[in-house]
């Protein structure tokens, strides 16, 4: 009764296949070609019957047979394919194994710059939907379409200073300019009006003709056609452009302008207010509250101690920048000793996204896995294969928040808010993944991982970056216009995401 009408290729697998995989699935379908049944093989060279592509009408016929057992149904003409991936589970021992390696897969996928992005994505609780007005909600991303609630332009409207006519020319002046903003009295036939860009035509006017078009003199306006271009009006021969942006032309009440899950800026926000659609339904702004941490950083207003030396506290304006820049609220926090209790009073609070900087790593003074563990909290990422600021945390805690922890020194810092930043607040406000920018750089030294490196552009079409970036302050984002996540063992001049 499940089977489809008509040509299909029908996978039948068998729930028990904990390593099977989409190229597996695609080998197979491959396989079959014309045959009725592609059966993939085991490592032992055994046909595994609830790992098979099937032909829709072959197995439609082969199941009218009557076989109840899979093995019985398999018809002349089927092939077999090794395409990996089709070991089975029989025993505890087996899916203890096959939850080890599924949760190191996972582990292994999440250390990736894109798997970790993915990851938290696919975690982070869309916030409820709201109404804000258009300006307000900058920053949010639609959870409805933008729907236009009125026509634009809302009248007929001049596109040009001219003159507003009625009928066949030549016209007289009425001597009544309309200037924009202003309706005028009504235009009758045979007559001509002054007109500025933006006016609504006069009732009984037909189109507008441009300055550069008319010739006027004490008797009659006329119409100078040299240089114009010639359009014509109910077959009735060339009248001349028609320079008025009529009612409806750009869009209709209802029509849908900007889709569900864009982010609101103000272009967003000025179309709103352009169709008439006074308020927007949004997820968000995301609320975040930023939070610096350690008890080696001085925080604004620490009066140095020579006897206790600090560090300057350096990247907390840096990383609000760059949360702002993907629409965040943010708000100053509370500095965070290196304290248990810090840290839990931190992860008690109600922002939608809670940021520390610092306590990531996994030193004798790092607490924040403990917190998040007290708090309740679920792990997305622990870490990704990056320098700098590959020492990152994200987790979602009770209540639909985010919490989202950032390396300690500055560019690590900074570095790790431009990786995962812009995921956190999309996951949290249901935006469309952005294409990536991608980017020509030179002048970065090989390696092995990936790397986020300060750039410049050379003003020839190329990106440059240090051989050297220093972590501990923000040196090398002096004049730098941009970041760039490189690969491992990407060459001199590779095509890279700009962050």
């Amino acid at each position: 009764a499940a089977l489809p009408d008509g040509p299909a290729d029908v996978l039948v697998l068998a729930c028990d296949l904990p390593y099977i995989t989409v190229d597996a699935v695609s080998a197979l379908v491959a396989a079959r070609g014309d045959a009725p049944v592609a059966l993939a093989v085991d490592d032992a060279g055994r046909a595994q019957y609830l790992t098979a592509v099937w032909d829709a009408d072959a197995l439609r016929r082969a199941l009218a047979g009557g076989a109840v057992r899979a093995r019985d149904l398999i018809p002349d003409g089927a092939v077999t394919a090794a395409v990996g991936g089709v070991a089975d589970v029989d025993t505890p021992r087996e899916l203890a194994a096959a939850r080890e390696r599924a949760q190191a897969d996972t582990a292994r996928e999440r250390a990736q710059p894109d798997g970790a992005r993915a990851a938290v994505r696919r975690a982070a609780a869309p916030l409820p939907p709201h109404d804000l007005g258009a300006d307000d909600a900058v920053g949010a991303t639609l959870a409805a379409p933008l729907v236009a609630a009125t026509p634009f332009p809302p009248f007929d409207a001049s596109a040009m200073d001219g003159w507003a006519v009625a009928g066949a020319g030549p016209w007289m002046s009425d001597g009544i300019p309309v200037a924009a903003g202003k309706y005028g009295d009504a235009l009758t036939s045979g007559h001509a009006r002054r007109i500025a860009t933006g006016a609504r035509l006069p009732e009984g006017a037909d189109r507008v003709i441009r300055d550069e078009e008319v010739t006027v003199d004490a008797a009659a306006i006329a119409r100078d056609d040299r240089g114009s271009h010639t359009v014509r009006e109910n077959g009735s021969g060339p009248i001349g452009r028609d320079d008025t942006r009529r009612r409806g032309s750009e869009w209709s009440a209802g029509d849908a302008l900007v889709p569900a899950g864009t982010r609101v800026d103000r272009a967003v926000a000025s179309l709103a207010r352009s169709a008439g659609a006074e308020r927007l339904t949004v997820r968000g702004p995301v609320r975040a509250v930023l939070h610096t941490s350690g008890d080696e950083i001085a925080v604004s207003g620490t009066p140095f101690d020579t006897d206790r030396p600090l560090l300057p506290e350096a990247a907390a304006r840096a990383v609000g920048d760059r949360l702002k820049a993907s629409g965040a609220r943010v708000s100053a926090g509370a500095h965070l000793r290196d304290d248990p209790a810090a840290l839990d009073g931190a992860l008690r609070g109600t922002s939608d996204l809670i940021v520390v900087i610092g306590a990531t790593g996994r030193g004798v003074a790092d607490h924040l896995r403990g917190a998040i563990a007290r708090a309740g909290g679920t792990v997305v990422v622990d870490g990704v294969d990056v320098r700098p600021g590959g020492s990152l945390l994200v987790a979602t805690l009770p209540g639909a928040r985010v919490l989202l922890g950032l390396g300690g020194n500055p560019l690590a810092a900074v570095a790790g808010a431009a990786l995962l930043g812009p995921a956190v607040i999309d996951g949290l406000t249901g935006t469309a993944a952005a294409v990536p920018e991608r980017i020509v750089v030179t002048g970065f030294p090989a390696a092995n991982r990936w790397r986020i490196a300060p750039v410049e552009p050379d003003g020839a079409g190329h990106w440059t970056a240090p051989r050297h970036a220093p972590t501990a302050h923000l040196a090398a984002l002096v004049g730098r216009r941009g970041l760039a996540l490189i690969p491992p063992n990407a060459p001199d001049g590779a095509l890279v995401e700009r962050l």
